[in-house]
């Protein structure tokens, strides 16, 4: 944009939560005089506690005073967790599909669902599992985001967050996040947050709180590799070193692909990568990003939460950056171009990330392609707002502008795929393509066919350049034919013809007078540098003939 197996590991942890767990065993008294007829199901209590690296342990209790029932909740499907029964006994038990009890997909979990007795009326249950990620931390700030929370509907809901004591939670970043809406919590100190009295129909909730750290700056390390240097705090280095693999392992395949390499005239200067925390608000709704100041592009940023999601995804992001970079340097403008940028940035990363093989990559690519279908019966296929696209303007929401950008480059190739842009990049050879019309005459080159009835046929109301192929490699030629000597008139044959080319400033009607008026001054330099200099001549001899009262 120019906008994811642990072992247990219970340590100190099991004894800090066991102590806590003692607290709620008679905390549940009150919660049932509030509720009468008809009896809840079953009461879930979640505890997360957070270490100072943000390695975090689950423990998920739950009670029920019915004397027999069976609920379901939510664990790992790919970590180990383990359950055991404090009071009564689970009579029959199984691992499920989410989809089953919960209405959707989700990869990371199964369901365990669970049948019971209960024991002097009262049912008493305990899951653990290990987060090693459910805190992500770059010094002096952190973000909790829950692993997914889950249970069966009718059971009431409680949670608690610990975090270590030096911490300290940002006022007005505690969220549970839930199906319905957001809920504040309950009740709220710097190292604490505890949640309950959440509407019945929440069962399915993240927990999201931001927080600060005591050490105000990061133990960092720099990793180089190849061009690349990838600057990260120590513990998410494997992490760091997991990316630089990739962009070594895609980088050959980008500089065939783009016809560019991203070495500034052969020095080594390394493009700079790093994670980052996203604020409270945008925390998965930007991937990455690249700032651009106009003049240059800016150092790769890729949002550490997508670690969290399946094989391919941060993949996906990490190349969708390095992409822009690739497309700068090609010639092609973020300024008057993003819908091409970030559309070629999606089509193409996808691409890649699919033949090296990683499981996600289908997902994400089902996923895009349904946004796609649910925009073309939404809009009819009328995609010019496109054009209107910028870094400083959105004329849409940032999910349409990505989908129909997506549409766009990946249908115009659907034929060829990437051996199509393989050879626009070829065709453009660096020359500068800074708006649509020109864009869409390179790109027809590249297929052999105009491409502007298509991109017409979406909106974006392009003069057809191409028709004009034969006359404007005529003038092309001329120019370049032209001596430097024959000024001014060469440079304003140049200026006329990339004005007609340009799309920006001459309509449809006047291409075409345009570019015969570029053709003529380029053959007719000679000519007129002839007759302006022998003009000017003759003007100097008649002054200096007045001069002298010869006149």
């Amino acid at each position: 944009m120019i906008v994811n197996s642990f072992g247990l590991k219970l340590k100190g942890l099991i004894l800090v939560s066991a102590f806590f767990f003692l607290l709620t065993a008679g905390s549940y008294s009150s919660v049932m005089m509030v509720f009468s007829s008809p009896e809840p199901q079953g009461y879930v209590d979640y505890w997360f506690i957070v270490d100072e690296d943000g390695f975090t342990h689950v423990r998920i209790v739950y009670k029920s005073n019915m004397e027999n029932g069976s609920s379901w909740i939510f664990v790992p499907r790919f970590s180990e967790w383990l359950n055991y029964t404090v009071s009564g006994r689970v009579y029959e038990w199984s691992l499920e599909e989410p989809e089953k009890y919960a209405g959707a997909e989700y990869y990371f979990y199964n369901i365990l669902s669970f049948n019971f007795f209960s024991e002097g009326s009262q049912f008493k249950m305990v899951v653990e599992f290990n987060f090693s990620r459910a805190a992500i931390i770059i010094e002096p700030n952190g973000m909790f985001y829950s692993p997914q929370i889950g249970f069966s509907r009718g059971s009431i809901f409680k949670a608690s967050v610990i975090f270590p004591s030096a911490f300290r939670i940002n006022r007005d970043e505690a969220l549970a996040l839930g199906a319905s809406g957001s809920y504040g919590p309950r009740y709220l100190n710097s190292t604490f947050a505890f949640f309950e009295n959440l509407p019945s129909s929440e069962n399915l909730l993240r927990i999201q709180i931001g927080f600060s750290t005591p050490n105000k700056k990061a133990e960092m390390v720099s990793l180089e590799s190849g061009i690349f240097k990838f600057e990260t705090v120590k513990r998410y280095e494997s992490y760091a070193q997991s990316i630089l693999g990739l962009y070594n392992a895609s980088y050959e395949t980008l500089v065939n692909l783009f016809n560019v390499t991203l070495r500034s005239n052969g020095s080594a200067d390394s493009l700079v990568v790093r994670f980052f925390i996203p604020d409270f608000n945008s925390l998965m709704s930007i991937g990455g990003y690249v700032p651009f100041s106009g003049k240059s592009m800016g150092d790769i940023h890729i949002n550490f939460m997508f670690t969290r999601y399946v094989e391919g995804y941060l993949e996906v992001i990490a190349l969708h950056e390095l992409i822009h970079h690739f497309l700068w340097k090609a010639g092609v403008s973020p300024q008057s171009l993003l819908w091409f940028h970030e559309g070629m940035a999606q089509y193409i990363s996808i691409e890649i990330a699919e033949k090296l093989g990683y499981a996600g990559v289908g997902m994400i690519k089902e996923r895009i392609e349904e946004s796609v279908r649910n925009l073309e019966a939404m809009l009819s296929g009328n995609l010019g707002f496109l054009a209107l696209w910028t870094p400083s303007s959105s004329p849409r929401d940032l999910n349409t502008l990505y989908a129909a950008a997506y549409y766009v480059v990946s249908r115009l190739a659907e034929n060829h795929g990437l051996d199509y842009y393989a050879s626009f990049f070829k065709v453009i050879n660096g020359k500068k393509i800074e708006d649509s019309v020109t864009l869409c005459y390179y790109l027809s080159l590249a297929s052999d066919e105009s491409v502007a009835d298509k991109l017409n046929a979406w909106g974006f109301n392009i003069p057809d350049l191409y028709a004009y192929s034969p006359l404007l490699r005529e003038i092309k030629r001329a120019v370049e034919d032209v001596d430097p000597i024959f000024q001014p008139f060469k440079y304003l044959a140049e200026l006329i013809y990339n004005i007609a080319i340009s799309g920006g400033y001459v309509s449809a009607e006047y291409v075409l007078p345009c570019l015969f008026a570029a053709l003529v001054t380029a053959l007719l330099a000679p000519l007129l540098t002839l007759l302006m200099y022998s003009g000017a001549l003759f003007a100097l001899m008649l002054f200096i003939l007045r001069k002298k009262d010869v006149l």
